[in-house]
């Protein structure tokens, strides 16, 4: 039996609808419907379009969403199209939201998660299935996006044992607290670790995917986010909650099948600028790579590692529109070797002269999402990335960088 927080999160670049379809069919051990584009996109009203996608099949079928970039897929027989159509055509816009979201985590609903994801391009949103059976699922649906980090585990308190119990009635799956069930669950701090996160704007999520939602041990991980969605049905607050979220630090709310609290210390906050500084799909103006020691990581990340006595660096030119900060997400991966030393240069380019340098040490299995300020520049500018060995030795494991972006 795994750790409770031995898990891994994907961050993957996008993958055409044909490649897809190949993915469903190899997952699913045969074919999953025809090739023809048509047969799943939508004329009309696309919520008919969808019901008639499924209408008389079973097993995975690929339907089309107006404004999506990418198609989904659901279980023909299943409660997944009317799930899919509310989340689509409603959930964002049911949420009601005051503010932007940058850092969404969404426990138990994907389809509202990639409906999150079209409609803030800007936010990376962590997508938490923790039913096994709906694994599958849920990762061909948030494969193609690459803000989503999906995870395959139920979070709450960590190491507790649940079951999935299937109500008779209607078919829906939950899960159960189980001392002698097979799923073992993990803990916030280390999921929100993992993703570098160290507060987050909203968290939603469903009771029946997170059954630790009723131990008020996990209250004080739930003030590390600014609003805290949870799914009602449509029924109102329970008194319960209401109590474990008081005021003056919290504000009790509803939305249509949500109750809602919101942490009173944030207040108003702008959107974020980020101007991102590199992208393997795109075209810098210049880039050195190094001989050894890289590789790329998603669409706008790349792994450095140390190759020799001298440290691994790649240097990249872009145009810096008078930023105040940079940022990363950074992780060390989890293998034998000592802590590296990531170095950070900026400089005018052209003259070489010195913008700015900042150093960050990380141990080997550790992610942090580091910030600092940077002075106001306006033009084109280097920024080397130079990774070491604490130690000296120039040997280490692989350091993943990624979204590296102005602020």
């Amino acid at each position: 039996m795994p750790a409770p927080d031995d898990f891994r999160s994907h961050t993957s670049a996008p993958l055409p609808a044909g490649t897809r379809r190949d993915i469903a069919r190899r997952l699913a051990g045969g074919p999953t419907g025809p090739d023809d584009p048509a047969s799943g996109s939508p004329a009309g009203d696309a919520a008919a379009s969808v019901r008639a996608a499924v209408a008389g099949r079973i097993g995975l079928v690929c339907v089309a969403w107006p404004g999506f970039a990418h198609p989904l897929w659901l279980r023909a027989g299943s409660g997944d199209a009317e799930a899919a159509i509310t989340a689509l055509r409603d959930g964002v816009a049911g949420l009601d939201l005051p503010f932007l979201p940058h850092r969404i985590m969404v426990i138990g609903d994907g389809y509202l998660a990639v409906a999150l994801a079209a409609a803030f391009p800007a936010a990376a949103v962590a997508s938490i299935e923790p039913v096994p059976g709906r694994a599958r699922l849920h990762a061909l649906n948030t494969l193609p996006w690459r803000r989503i980090s999906a995870i395959h585990n139920p979070v709450g308190i960590a190491g507790a044992r649940l079951a999935v119990m299937t109500d008779p009635a209607t078919g829906a799956e939950r899960l159960v607290p189980d001392p002698r069930g097979d799923i073992v669950t993990l803990g916030f701090e280390p999921v929100l670790r993992h993703l570098g996160w160290g507060e987050a704007d909203l968290l939603i999520v469903d009771p029946a995917a997170c059954p630790d939602l009723a131990n008020p041990a996990i209250d004080g991980v739930l003030a590390a986010f600014r609003r805290v969605m949870i799914h009602t049905g449509g029924t109102t607050i329970p008194s319960d909650l209401i109590a474990r979220f008081p005021p003056p630090a919290w504000r009790a709310g509803t939305v249509p099948s949500h109750a809602v609290f919101d942490r009173a210390a944030f207040g108003p906050q702008p959107a974020s600028r980020r101007q991102p500084v590199f992208d393997i799909a795109g075209d810098p103006l210049a880039c050195t790579l190094p001989g050894r020691g890289w590789r790329p990581v998603g669409e706008t990340g790349f792994c450095l590692a140390p190759a020799g006595e001298a440290p691994a660096r790649l240097t990249l030119r872009c145009f810096a529109a008078g930023p105040a900060a940079f940022e990363a997400q950074l992780r060390l991966l989890p293998a034998p070797g000592p802590a590296l030393r990531l170095a950070i240069g900026f400089a005018a380019a052209g003259s070489g002269r010195e913008i700015h340098r900042a150093a960050h040490e990380i141990r080997p299995g550790e992610t942090r999402h580091w910030r600092f300020d940077l002075p106001v520049y306006f033009g084109e500018v280097d920024i080397s990335f130079e990774v070491a060995a604490r130690d000296g030795t120039g040997e280490g494991g692989w350091l993943e960088i990624r979204d590296p972006a102005f602020l």
